[in-house]
């Protein structure tokens, strides 16, 4: 790696020029970290970007733009076993961007309440995934349709999922349970197209 750009060597053809991959990030996480005793992974060397990192360069200004009024969405996608699950929700003290997001959220309604505004705040929460070109409903797996939930358009609100569970949180541990529900509902099997994708 080098900056924002991967290189990919083939190891059966070292002799071939590297592949170049560039992307507007590009992170390291293989090694150069240090375990803290509560089990964060901390940068040990410059090249290491944990999870704090991450969500600096990506989830920040979706944050921002949140309070802003606008919708936001991140969305992952990546072969399996790529690193999407550790990078979105993280687990133990090495949260991902959503876990971190959600916390700086409550946060800030805290803060602001704290400062005496009147405003009132709703959070709500749902969680689904798509898997295999289906929409699934990690809040509630019992409603999944073969072939998965509908995606429709609202002609002022946008698009939405027919039939997806949102529910309302009041505060950090609160949506905390519900990040832990959603992920223990995910499809955990690899598809053969992505298990071996190159």
């Amino acid at each position: 790696m080098q900056g924002t750009s991967t290189y990919i060597t083939d190891p059966a053809a070292p002799d071939q020029e590297p592949r170049k991959f560039a992307f507007d990030f590009s992170y390291w996480s293989h090694d150069g970290f240090k375990e803290l005793e509560d089990g964060y992974l901390s940068p040990a060397e410059p090249h290491y970007a944990d999870q704090k990192l991450v969500f600096d360069d990506l989830g920040r200004g979706v944050l921002e733009n949140a309070w802003k009024g606008y919708n936001c969405s991140l969305f992952a996608y990546g072969q399996t076993g790529s690193g999407k699950s550790y990078s979105m929700v993280g687990y133990g003290q090495n949260k991902g961007i959503v876990p971190i997001f959600c916390e700086e959220l409550f946060n800030e309604v805290e803060a602001k309440r704290k400062e005496g505004s009147e405003s009132e705040y709703q959070v709500t929460f749902s969680m689904l995934e798509i898997y295999n070109e289906a929409v699934r409903d990690l809040l509630n797996p019992a409603s999944n349709k073969k072939g998965g939930l509908k995606v429709r358009q609202h002609p002022s609100k946008g698009f939405y999922v027919e039939s997806l569970v949102t529910v309302p949180v009041k505060d950090y541990p609160d949506i905390d349970s519900r990040i832990e529900e959603g992920t223990r509902n995910r499809t955990v099997a690899a598809t053969n197209m992505n298990a071996t994708s190159r």
